[in-house]
């Protein structure tokens, strides 16, 4: 029998930052090979997208990253049970990471890598972590601007072993230590560790919890009545035009009470070379590059492996490669259906501008800072 791999689970509100922690524990991870299971509320598994980028970028081309499917939690649960006795009886891997979606908790999981649990075989579970926006918890502990999400935060820090609280740099001194004691108010048993970009040491985020804690921490998290969650949606905006960058700054930095969270990959008309990754969340924006579009770069420096040019040329289009947007969107089922790509198509140049030389489209006005590419 194949023997039982540790298993951490990963979780946290949308965009509180997954899968930075991940990013930071993959770059710093000095061991063996590591199986990450992503699951991601929508039709794109951005998350999981940008875990085998990374592991492709630094040669860790024996990790796996698969992406958990949606479904109900017996589908899923189903699927996992299969993943997991895969990953054990392959015998090369040192650890599976778990990341679960922003709209779900971590403690559902956790429950079935207990005795008896349909993971129990496969998998020990370690930790369970809970990565929490500080600015997003801090806002959304007054009053003035508390709600039902506020509260399903609450049941996901609950069910944590482990705390991460995150983006303390976007706090000052007075504010994080405001949010530092309204989160150990509501949970003060918690195991708190702050960071800024998602980097927790190893010490922190691999050490096992005792049994008697994670036990401790799902009977807590038992206890809380279930929060009432507003109704939720997810939409995939891809086209292959780019944005005016006026016009998306604009939408970008606009209000939008119908709207989670957004990201994804942003093609900016007057910048042809760059891929602008693009985040937002209810308090925070953020934009900046992710890359080179690989139809900017010369044929030799194209990944050579089937996997890797199977998925560039599912997203190509000539002229244009495989520049386009590719935006996850998660808010109100109403807003998104009658609103989001009605505004999103606003943004795109016009035909009398897409007509234009490319050359012309760097005249367009841009507000957007100086991206920098190694960033």
């Amino acid at each position: 029998m194949a023997s039982r791999l540790p298993v951490t689970i990963i979780g946290g509100f949308l965009g509180a930052g997954k899968t930075s922690l991940l990013h930071n524990i993959i770059t710093e991870h000095q061991g063996g090979y590591l199986a990450m299971l992503i699951e991601n509320p929508g039709p794109l598994n951005i998350d999981a997208k940008a875990m085998r980028g990374l592991c492709g970028a630094m040669r860790r081309l024996q990790d796996t990253v698969l992406e958990i499917p949606n479904g109900g939690a017996e589908e899923q649960l189903t699927w996992l049970a299969h993943a997991m006795k895969e990953i054990a009886q392959a015998g090369r891997f040192e650890r599976v990471l778990i990341e679960v979606a922003g709209t779900s908790s971590p403690a559902w999981l956790a429950e079935a890598f207990l005795a008896g649990g349909a993971l129990a075989e496969w998998g020990e579970l370690e930790q369970i972590i809970c990565v929490v926006d500080a600015l997003d918890y801090l806002r959304g502990a007054d009053p003035k601007h508390g709600d039902a999400w506020h509260a399903f935060q609450d049941e996901q820090i609950a069910g944590a072993t482990l705390v991460v609280l995150n983006k303390c740099d976007l706090l000052d001194e007075a504010g994080l230590g405001a949010c530092e004691h309204a989160l150990r108010r509501e949970h003060p048993h918690s195991r708190i560790a702050q960071t800024a970009y998602g980097e927790v040491p190893a010490d922190i985020w691999a050490k096992p919890a005792p049994g008697e804690a994670i036990a401790a921490v799902l009977k807590r998290r038992a206890q809380l009545p279930a929060p009432e969650m507003p109704p939720l949606s997810s939409a995939i905006y891809r086209v292959h035009r780019p944005f005016h960058p006026a016009r998306f700054w604009e939408w970008f930095n606009a209000e939008h009470p119908g709207l989670l969270r957004v990201n994804g990959l942003l093609w900016l008309a007057s910048r042809t070379l760059l891929v602008g990754g693009v985040s937002r969340t209810r308090w925070q924006n953020s934009c900046g590059a992710a890359g080179i579009w690989w139809a900017a770069l010369p044929r030799e420096e194209w990944p050579d492996d089937e996997t890797s040019l199977k998925r560039m040329q599912e997203t190509w289009r000539e002229p244009y490669g495989d520049r386009r947007q590719e935006l996850v969107l998660i808010g109100d089922p109403v807003w998104l259906a009658k609103s989001a790509r009605a505004q999103l198509d606003a943004c795109l140049l016009t035909d009398e501008e897409y007509a234009k030389p490319v050359q012309e489209w760097g005249k367009f006005p841009d507000p957007f800072p100086e991206w920098d590419v190694e960033g």
